[in-house]
C-alpha cells in the first residue's frame, strides 16, 4: 500500500505541475490490472480517463496484432514444411507405382507366355521329353515381396 500512496502522490504532483508527460508509462499502462487501472485513474477528468483507457486499448490490440503474425508466419512455415513431406512422399509413392507397373507388365508378359506354352501343350499334346531350358520359373522379386510383408 506504501507503493501504491506513493505513486498516487507522484500522479497528483504531476497533475497539479501540469506536466505534459503520461500519467503512466505504456508498459505500465498494459500490465496493470483493470482494477489497478481503475484505482489509477480516480480523480481524473473523464476526458483523461478515456484518453488513457483508449490507450491502453490501442496498446493492447497492438500487441495482439503482433502475436497474431508471429502465429501466422510460423503457421505458414509448419505448412510449407508439411507441404515438402507431402511432395516428397508422392514422388516416393510414384516412383513404387513406376517400379510396379513395369514389374506388372514383366510378369504379364510370363503370363502370356505360359498361357502361349500352355494351348500348345493342350493342342498337340505334352512333348515328349521336357528339356530344363523350356520351363519357365516364376521368381517373386524383393520389391513385390516388401509390398505384401
Amino acid at each position: 500500500m506504501a507503493a501504491d500512496g506513493l505513486s498516487s502522490k507522484a500522479l497528483k504532483v504531476k497533475r497539479e505541475l501540469g506536466e505534459n508527460t503520461p500519467l503512466l508509462s505504456d508498459e505500465e499502462l498494459m500490465g496493470l490490472s483493470v482494477r489497478e487501472l481503475n484505482h489509477h485513474l480516480r480523480g481524473l477528468s473523464k476526458e483523461e480517463v478515456a484518453r488513457l483507457k483508449q490507450r491502453r486499448r490501442t496498446l493492447k490490440n497492438r500487441g495482439y496484432a503482433a502475436s497474431c503474425r508471429v502465429k501466422r508466419v510460423c503457421q505458414k512455415e509448419e505448412l510449407q514444411k508439411q507441404k515438402m513431406e507431402l511432395e516428397w512422399e508422392v514422388d516416393k509413392l510414384a516412383r513404387e507405382n513406376a517400379a510396379m507397373r513395369l514389374e506388372l507388365d514383366t510378369l504379364r508378359g510370363k503370363y502370356e507366355a505360359l498361357q502361349g506354352f500352355a494351348r500348345t501343350v493342350a493342342a498337340h499334346g505334352p512333348p515328349a521329353k521336357v528339356a530344363t531350358a523350356s520351363v519357365i520359373t516364376i521368381v517373386k522379386s524383393s520389391t513385390n515381396q516388401a509390398a505384401y510383408s
